[in-house]
């Protein structure tokens, strides 16, 4: 997509605020079959667009079906497979890269989407501490499930609109490590949603029967680390996922912590470093907005019972005015989208000030409730930016000294292209904390980590168990974006070499050129390298679909064979 469609699709879903209802990804009318010869019968199946959350990547109308069970499922991969298909999980599309079809792809190709949204939704409670869940359920949807039964999850993505599946083959994350001093409780898990995975049901090809089946893979068998992460190599059609008892959080919102104190050196970082907060809370996000000096700094608080000060929640999604900013925000925001990329400070300016006064007016500086109402907090009418983030993996101890690098790079880039009157960066900068995917928390003798995850342990570095995720976001289409990815993605790479290893979220853009994102040969050459079981794992996906059913012109390029 070019930058000028890019900038036509956010104004033609109309600014009237920073975040509408359908900036991009809406879903098309549905088109009238052409004919797929041979095709199940008793499966809908239409043409539609597909279009990821930022709409950088959209297609022509592809083909789409509907199955209502897994049974279904199975029947459109076989015939895919006979028909010289490949089939791609189609869930809410709220995903900034093309793991699942390219930019472009047109009507003609030889591809069709399995809608898993509708159907494959199903959840029950086979026994204490285990959810089974079907790939198509929302994370919203299976949080408010949890609660219900007396369970949640310490921490995932913070869309609701996202499925399990998408969430497990991209090892989706949260927030959150543990405190200082803080014990675990029963099957709580730090790491990504990926090393939550007890047991995995994949459509895989049985050489015997000449057809693809279903297959349970349990977590000590070596075979399920690729599926546990597995990019879109694979499909899944349920989990049994490892669940908490539910428990409820204090959350704390700050704008009044400039980044001098927040990022600050570990020789000189006070108790309002993030590191501090870290060892206080534990579970701690930053949303800096660009060309701003106090980040919105979000803090939760395990706290079973209601602090007097603070405000009882009655659901999700408490940043009402997160989707309804005031003026001058939108007029700012249609400057932005319209090319005018200079604005770009006095709109962070504008947010930051909107965020303080929004916190303030709904009384969320200070909220209490289950973790479910806080684990959720981005909605479907977010603003939809463009997004790239890597996985640093260090020592806790190490966590300021990473932050305190990246605020100074980030800094200076943006100083350096101010200078130049350019304005590459103009959302924000947002930065969490996990830890690794530590197959040890999941409690099984023998459980194996998903080893095409981000936060996979690094071998023989078990000082490396904590994860700091940055992210960067602007506006698609916006001047100079591109190369300024490219720099940023190569400091990310390069300097926290001494402290850990640096890895690219999956999700997200990575490998950018001036040519855009997922175009640098080399760097897609050398990612994997830093998967100590990359091999083993792409020959295993490889065995289970040898005729590359579940693949995308991307994965055939990081993932050849």
């Amino acid at each position: 997509m070019t930058k000028d469609l890019s900038r036509r699709t956010l104004i033609g879903a109309g600014i009237a605020a920073v975040g509408t209802a359908a900036v991009v990804g809406v879903e098309t009318p549905a088109i009238a079959a052409d004919v797929l010869p041979g095709f199940p019968s008793g499966i809908t199946v239409r043409r539609e667009v597909y279009k990821n959350w930022d709409g950088v990547v959209s297609t022509d109308p592809l083909w789409t079906c509907v199955p209502r069970n897994q049974a279904q499922v199975l029947a459109v991969v076989n015939w895919a497979h006979a028909a010289g298909y490949t089939v791609r999980a189609r869930g809410y599309r709220h995903s900034w890269s093309p793991v699942t079809v390219e930019p472009g792809t047109r009507k003609t190709a030889r591809v069709i989407l399995v809608d898993t949204t509708a159907h494959l939704t199903a959840m029950s409670i086979p026994r204490a501490g285990r959810l089974r869940v079907e790939a198509g359920a929302r994370m919203d949807a299976v949080l408010g499930y949890l609660n219900a039964n007396g369970y949640s999850i310490a921490a995932t993505p913070a869309p609701g609109d996202v499925t399990v599946g998408g969430v497990l083959a991209v090892n989706a994350h949260g927030t959150g490590v543990l405190a200082a001093g803080e014990s675990p409780e029963a099957n709580q898990n730090m790491g990504t949603m990926s090393n939550l995975v007890v047991t995995l049901t994949a459509a895989v090809w049985d050489a015997g029967r000449g057809e693809y089946r279903a297959k349970r893979f349990e977590r000590n068998d070596p075979d399920i680390a690729p599926f546990l992460a597995h990019l879109g190599r694979a499909f899944v059609l349920e989990v049994t996922l490892q669940v908490m008892p539910a428990y409820s959080l204090r959350c704390r919102n700050y704008t009044d912590i400039p980044t001098r104190e927040l990022f600050a050196s570990p020789r000189v970082a006070g108790d309002r470093s993030l590191s501090a907060l870290l060892d206080s809370a534990g579970r701690v996000g930053l949303i800096w907005y660009t060309f701003t000096d106090h980040p919105w700094v979000q803090r939760w608080d395990v706290t079973p019972d209601k602090p007097w000060t603070s405000r009882r929640t009655r659901g999700p999604y408490n940043y009402l005015f997160a989707d309804n900013l005031p003026d001058p925000v939108p007029q700012l925001l249609g400057r932005l989208v319209s090319g005018q990329d200079w604005v770009a400070p006095a709109f962070g300016a504008a947010v930051i000030t909107a965020t303080r006064a929004g916190l303030t007016a709904a009384l969320a500086r200070d909220m209490w409730g289950p973790a479910k109402d806080f684990l959720n907090f981005v909605k479907p009418t977010t603003l939809r930016v463009s997004a790239g983030s890597h996985a640093i993996i260090v020592a806790r101890a190490d966590v300021q000294e990473v932050v305190h690098r990246f605020s100074e790079w980030m800094t200076a880039a943006l100083a350096r292209y101010r200078d130049r009157r350019q304005y590459p960066l103009n959302s924000c900068v947002e930065i969490r904390v996990t830890g690794v995917d530590d197959p040890a928390a999941v409690g099984i003798r023998g459980a194996v980590a998903p080893s095409l995850s981000a936060a996979a342990p690094v071998a023989g570095r078990p000082e490396l168990d904590t994860v700091v995720w940055l992210d960067a976001l602007t506006l698609p289409g916006t001047p100079h974006e591109y190369a300024f990815f490219e720099e940023l993605e190569a400091s990310l790479r390069t300097d926290y070499a001494d402290l850990g290893v640096a890895r690219p979220e999956w999700a997200k853009r990575w490998a950018t050129t001036a040519d855009g994102s997922w175009t640098d040969d080399d760097v897609i050459a050398e990612t994997p390298a830093l998967f100590p079981e990359w091999g083993s794992a792409v020959r295993t996906l490889s065995r289970y679909d040898p005729d590359r059913v579940f693949s995308s012109p991307l994965l055939d390029r990081l993932m050849p064979g």
